[in-house]
């Protein structure tokens, strides 16, 4: 899971949104527990981002803010070592520009300006064992397991 986790941040921050959502769809497919709002938020700001790149404003402007309304739970104490805080506070930015931007002008937002998916792999051991994560054992320890992610 780890190495999961670290994919799907990595597609985002390098602007691989569409395999991003699809790294962080695998992990929300299996999950069943409290967490699966959490990748569903995750999921559907990267999918955002997808809508944003081609110019689409509405899928866009719904995107964030559903993205927004599943993270919202998780934003005071973060989860999976992940600021949520952070990353709503700048998808925020990032709708509030839109909405400014209108529909005719989604192209010239500047994407650079958009949050940043990482995590403290530190506090995942910690926090599979908070939340119950579908991926790690009992003890927070990562199951190894075989995850498709399209290409």
């Amino acid at each position: 899971m780890p190495g999961n986790l670290a994919r799907g941040c990595a597609d985002f921050n390098s602007g691989r949104f569409f395999e991003c959502h699809e790294s962080f769809e695998e992990i929300w497919q299996e999950e069943q527990g409290p967490l699966r709002n959490f990748y569903k938020g995750l999921i559907q700001i990267a999918a955002a981002f997808v809508h944003l790149s081609r110019g689409k404003y509405t899928g866009a402007d719904r995107l964030l803010r559903t993205g927004l309304g599943y993270l919202e739970p998780y934003r005071p104490e973060g989860a999976m070592g992940f600021d949520v805080e952070a990353i709503c506070r700048a998808a925020e930015d990032v709708h509030v520009r839109l909405m400014a931007a209108g529909p005719g002008a989604v192209g010239t937002l500047d994407l650079a300006r958009r949050p940043h998916y990482v995590f403290d792999a530190g506090k995942l051991r910690e926090e599979a064992v908070k939340w119950a994560a579908w991926g790690f054992n009992g003890e927070g320890g990562s199951r190894v397991m075989e995850i498709t992610v399209a290409e």
